[in-house]
């Protein structure tokens, strides 16, 4: 009978064993919440990253265009193009047709 009394639970043994697994199933939701927030803006950070790597790209393009660009716009054929074109020039002993009908 003496053994059975002292295996029963005392009041203030499940009071702190109830304790103990509250304060570790907080700790437990606290890393959980922890770990879904870093997750979040892991993937908040990898889209931004995205979006950078697509700014760059673009303006990469654009700075190759531009770099054509000048190097057209600073060529000699450039400038005959544009004397044919706007000022109706033409090199010497090259025979011109102009349309009449127009």
């Amino acid at each position: 009978m003496e053994q059975h009394k002292e295996r029963a639970e005392k009041p203030e043994n499940k009071f702190v064993l109830g304790l103990y697994i509250f304060f570790w199933l907080i700790a437990i939701i606290m890393f959980s919440f922890h770990f879904i927030m870093e997750n979040g803006k892991k993937n908040v950070l990898e889209e931004e990253l995205a979006k950078v790597n697509a700014s760059i790209a673009a303006a990469m393009a654009e700075q190759e265009r531009l770099e054509f660009e000048f190097t057209f716009f600073d060529s000699d054929s450039y400038l005959e193009q544009l004397a044919r074109e706007r000022l109706g020039m033409a090199r010497p002993n090259e025979i011109v047709f102009r349309n009449i009908a127009e």
